[in-house]
């Protein structure tokens, strides 16, 4: 579990500021820091601009304060608890400013954290511990998309926007030109650049997003196989038994009952226990 030991949100200085820990504290630090500032790191003093996190490391000296006569921050003192630390898998660095261009929405979850930490709530521990890998998740993402190129990541939120609406809405009749056309972008371009962004090429992810949703309705509903087509956005049903079976294997009525089983088997096993 991420235990947050203590937090604060839209932390105002008006007059000079400075915060000096000599040999640091025993948890790591998360500063969004939303004004101009300086920091000593390695002995070097740093200007850093609005919009900056910096993630301190367990034990690690530190030295900020305020440009000018206003200060403004969300921090985070936190740490792991009966697990390892996560931050062997994720990409962000320690001790380093870093300039993200969706802080607002990390800034948003501090809010919700600090809210959590002051409420009586039955299961505050366990929604603090959401939280807190909700940032530092999102925190890794805006991290990994900074190192794109300024021309990826100038199209990077449309993109994302655009696999959310096809796996939203699979039904829908997905074309590579309309795609292109909604992000504003040249067909080949467009095609290159998602590629390169998802590893799957576009009319893939809109198959993979309908079979997905084909899986789901044949799991969980006895309605007909050419239903589970039409609401899937096939209008041929043979086209989409063919492009089920290369896909899963097994055509829609064979996934059908193969989890049709599946669940009796549970249920039985259930109830001889």
């Amino acid at each position: 579990m991420i235990r947050v030991i203590k937090c604060g949100y839209e932390s105002r200085h008006k007059t000079k500021f400075q915060l000096i820990r000599k040999t640091g504290v025993p948890n790591y630090i998360l500063l969004m820091v939303k004004s101009k500032a300086l920091f000593r790191i390695n002995d070097k003093l740093i200007e850093t601009n609005p919009n900056m996190v910096i993630l301190f490391d367990r034990n690690t000296p530190t030295d900020y304060g305020s440009v000018d006569d206003f200060f403004n921050n969300d921090w985070i003192h936190f740490d792991f608890m009966g697990e390892v630390s996560i931050f062997e898998t994720l990409h962000i660095p320690f001790n380093e400013p870093i300039y993200l261009s969706r802080m607002p929405m990390l800034s948003n979850y501090v809010r919700l954290l600090v809210q959590e930490n002051h409420s009586p709530s039955l299961h505050k521990l366990q929604i603090q511990d959401a939280l807190m890998r909700l940032i530092l998740y999102s925190l890794d993402t805006q991290v990994t998309d900074h190192s794109m190129s300024l021309e990826e990541s100038r199209y990077r939120q449309a993109l994302n926007q655009l696999r959310l609406d096809i796996h939203n809405t699979p039904h829908k009749k997905w074309t590579a030109e309309y795609m292109a056309a909604s992000v504003h972008l040249s067909l080949s371009y467009f095609q290159h650049l998602y590629k390169k962004t998802y590893h799957i090429t576009c009319m893939q992810e809109v198959i993979q997003a309908r079979i997905e949703r084909a899986k789901f309705y044949l799991s969980t509903t006895d309605i007909p196989v050419k239903t589970v087509a039409d609401f899937c956005g096939y209008e041929n049903q043979m086209h989409f038994i063919r492009q089920f079976k290369m896909k899963e294997g097994l055509t829609p009525s064979q996934y059908r009952q193969l989890c049709q089983d599946s669940n009796n088997a549970s249920a039985d096993g259930q109830g001889n226990a």
